[in-house]
């Protein structure tokens, strides 16, 4: 391509990614394993239980049989008002009663009535920022039950914790994991609340807040001896968003792997799950970066867990998923040399120019180039919207190219560009070159994502490069893809990679999948805001059973990303986990015997059920039983 050169392009990511000894020489700082923080010093010890209080908040390894069911709020086995207010004592007054956000709006529950506040709850709704300021609301209520909506209904708490620990030392998160398992409640984790699937709520449940817990430590020369990696760290409280870490790297001068959406927390489930990124094409996943964790196991101990110590968990925290073997309160993770960014948008559609044949032909030209657009270290997001009968419009936004100038973007892009060209479809795309990712990341992604909607569902799929290699390949999967948005469906797409990196620590449980992947499409389906339960349990079954099933068959042997997947993906165990299932699964018996941690479709889940459930609608506002 004239005036590129891929060779040259690689040598100058290598030496960015590699730069880090020229980072140290220049600024010499002195080498530093970082401490904890203040607040991980601030631990439970026998000493600060009476002997009366033990059996409630104490420390217990025995691997006594559990009762069938969690607790439940009613029920004798239930904790009494006194029990909950000696624990909110022992926490120093850190526990907080549930009262859903939209209880403003509904006149039955009382005090917390307030028609200005249920105005000011409506308008924020779709914010997530409303919800990550809350202890125990979660953004995505379809699955949480649709219980207390601001927009009429009935308001109960339904699958909301009935508790939450506002948790500002490892101490209190150490008393909530004790209580839990001594009194056999229900216990979940809210980091902020973006899992699709309603992981961080549960009917009954005591909820462990951690986004208090959002300190950050830049280390300029991290050296640990459990780790052979020289150079720029930070260390982040569990309660660090990605906007907040993106910063933070600015102020430093480096870059840093986290997350697309603003208020996605970075130690939360971002890096529990995997984490792509837009810079996972150039550097890998957000959990190939970490360096070490500071956590809370099961039996309420608190553990530092790296390469040497508990190296299995180790391995199983960085990708396999959240509220399974303890509860993270810090990480640290490496940084990288500052880097440019460019970026590109544009969009196009259908037209009296521009037939729907046509038009699903542009797609299948951008597919042939993911190999090569990923390989470079770019990222291209996306979306394909049915916006009519044989009408379709796709919007680029952005393509966002690692490492590059414009005029080194531009050579990248325009043989596709030209493609396009040919197909009638003539694009003037919007270039914009950045100093840096943050400042990228502020142009690109500037507002906020949308949340708290009950009209819609999702599900995704990782697609192998050999998916836009092979052309019979690229002709079913193109077909798949056609089939799903032509009935509905709405395609956000990722053309990304899990890029190789030699000095990240890459044997980890993330999804093999993501390392053969060359795409990472999520597919939405939708319904009336009016629609009944018939309408939603057919548009669900529809998209998972029709469109994911197609998707499914045209990638046999790949799977998905379990942060943003279908909750009723068929063998969620082989597609969320890959053959690591089994590994993980006994990890769970070992570190969690007695089921203190469960969530939806996290390892082990499948030993448990939720009473009351509705088919192709599954939610967490019933009792947790085993099975």
């Amino acid at each position: 391509m004239t005036g590129f050169n891929l060779r040259s392009l690689t040598l100058t990511t290598l030496i960015a990614v590699s730069g880090v000894e020229a980072t140290k020489s220049k600024l010499n700082p002195p080498p530093q394993c970082p401490y904890r923080f203040a607040w991980e010093n601030v631990q439970l010890s026998s000493r600060d239980i009476s002997p009366f209080d033990a059996f409630l908040f104490g420390f217990n390894t025995s691997s006594k049989p559990s009762l069938k069911c969690k607790a439940f709020p009613g029920e004798s086995s239930w904790p009494s008002a006194q029990t909950w207010a000696k624990f909110n004592k022992t926490l120093g007054g850190a526990l907080i009663k549930t009262v859903p956000l939209a209880a403003a709006c509904y006149p039955e529950w009382g005090e917390y009535y307030n028609p200005e506040e249920c105005q000011r709850v409506r308008e924020s709704w779709t914010n997530p920022r409303l919800h990550v300021e809350d202890p125990g609301s979660g953004m995505f209520p379809l699955y949480q039950g649709r219980s207390c909506l601001p927009d009429g209904g009935n308001c109960t708490l339904g699958g909301y914790a009935s508790y939450s620990v506002a948790a500002a030392n490892v101490k209190q998160i150490q008393l909530a994991v004790n209580f839990a398992r001594n009194a056999n409640l229900r216990l979940v984790v809210k980091n902020t609340g973006h899992d699709f699937n309603a992981k961080s709520v549960g009917a009954g449940a005591l909820s462990v807040w951690t986004h208090k817990l959002n300190d950050i430590q830049f280390v300029e020369d991290y050296k640990c001896a459990h780790s052979g990696y020289r150079g720029p760290a930070f260390k982040l409280g569990s309660g660090v968003l990605t906007e907040q870490v993106y910063a933070a790297a600015e102020k430093y001068g480096v870059s840093v792997v986290g997350g697309e959406c603003r208020t996605v927390g970075i130690a939360g489930g971002f890096i529990a799950g995997g984490g792509h990124s837009p810079l996972s094409s150039l550097l890998g996943m957000g959990a190939d970066q970490v360096l070490s964790m500071e956590v809370v196991l099961p039996d309420g101990r608190f553990v530092t867990v790296n390469e040497r110590s508990y190296p299995d968990l180790f391995w199983a925290l960085r990708g396999a998923g959240g509220s399974t073997y303890g509860i993270v309160t810090s990480v640290t993770v490496r940084a990288y040399p500052r880097i440019p960014v460019s970026t590109l948008t544009f969009a196009y559609g259908t037209s009296p120019n521009v037939t729907a044949d046509t038009f699903w032909e542009s797609i299948r030209v951008y597919m042939k180039y993911f190999d090569r657009f990923a390989t470079t270290g770019a990222y291209g997001y996306f979306f394909v919207f049915n916006i009519g009968p044989d009408q379709f419009l796709f919007i680029m936004t952005p393509f966002w190219a690692n490492n590059m100038n414009s005029a080194q973007l531009i050579s990248l892009v325009q043989p596709y560009l030209n493609d396009l060209a040919n197909l009638g479809i003539e694009i003037t795309p919007n270039i914009t070159s950045y100093p840096s990712v943050f400042q990228a990341y502020q142009g690109a992604f500037p507002g906020p994502e949308t949340v708290g909607t009950v009209d819609n569902h999702s599900g995704s799929r990782l697609f192998p490069k050999e998916n836009f290699q092979d052309p019979r390949k690229l002709n079913d999967t193109l077909a798949a893809v056609r089939h799903a948005i032509s009935n509905g469906g709405i395609l956000v797409g990722y053309n990304i990679r899990s890029a190789p990196n030699a000095i990240a620590n890459q044997n980890n449980a993330v999804n093999p999948a993501w390392r053969k992947a060359r795409a990472f499409f999520i597919l939405g389906a939708t319904w009336p805001a009016n629609a009944t339960l018939a309408q939603i349990q057919q548009a669900s079954k529809t998209l998972t059973t029709d469109w994911l099933a197609k998707w499914r068959a045209v990638s046999p042997g790949s799977g998905t990303y379990m942060s943003e997947a279908d909750i009723n993906e068929p063998n969620w165990q082989r597609e969320f986990y890959g053959e690591y299932y089994p590994r993980l699964y006994s990890l769970k018996k070992k570190y969690d015997p007695n089921g203190v941690f469960y969530a939806p479709t996290a390892v082990g889940s499948e030993d448990w059920y939720v009473t009351g459930q509705k088919e192709w609608v599954p939610s967490q506002d019933g009792k947790l039983c085993r099975k």
